[in-house]
């Protein structure tokens, strides 16, 4: 027995494969934006994906994408994502999210709008986040290196349904950030304080 959910889902993939079949029009360009270059272990990362190209307050504007984002899981870990919600609030059923959540190391991201051109028109600036995904640092050593690029395949259309061509742009590189050590200067300095505030609370308990 299908729940509303599953039944959604099952509408939503059977219309996106319709739109990989859908004659092309403007081009869009995905791109991921991480904000930071560098990463350590246990600390939490965060990575938009974004579209450009598109009208600004004007057609063209996005009314459904499928989007898979690769990363190497030996090194991150997937912990979730958030919608942009430039397509529509899901909660108020102005969108549906069909995502596939992560699996082997890439992350499916899609949704459909329910809103009409006019809406998702006067919505949708020139540039604007589909969605913003967060990993854990589990294992990248300093100086050493993690790509999170854009799969090929990705999957949009306008607010009429017709297919936009998708280019993606450069993959995001995070670097293992190097410990800063500590100096010799820093030591001795903390040292010094320590035995001075040590002397004085003796000092204090004698009198």
């Amino acid at each position: 027995m299908f729940t509303l959910r599953a039944l959604k889902r099952l509408m939503m993939v059977a219309a996106l494969a319709c739109l990989a079949q859908a004659p092309l029009s403007h081009a869009a360009l995905l791109s991921l934006d991480s904000g930071s270059a560098t990463a350590g272990n246990g600390e939490s990362l965060s990575l938009d994906l974004l579209v450009s190209g598109l009208g600004a307050f004007a057609p063209d504007s996005l009314g459904a994408f499928d989007v898979d984002v690769g990363f190497d899981d030996t090194v991150l870990a997937f912990t979730g994502y958030t919608l942009g919600g430039f397509l529509g609030d899901i909660s108020l059923l102005e969108a549906i999210d069909v995502s596939g959540g992560a699996s082997g190391g890439v992350v499916d991201l899609a949704q459909v709008s329910l809103l009409a051109a006019a809406s998702l028109d006067a919505l949708q600036p020139g540039e604007f986040i589909l969605a913003t995904l967060t990993f854990d640092v589990i294992d990248l050593a300093a100086g050493a290196a993690t790509v999170l690029s854009l799969l090929p395949d990705a999957i949009l259309a306008d607010a009429d349904g017709v297919r936009l061509p998708a280019t993606a742009g450069n993959p995001v590189t995070i670097v293992g950030r190097t410990p800063v050590p500590v100096s010799g200067t820093l030591l001795l300095m903390l040292a010094g304080v320590c035995s001075w505030r040590l002397v004085r609370h003796t000092g204090q308990r004698t009198h």
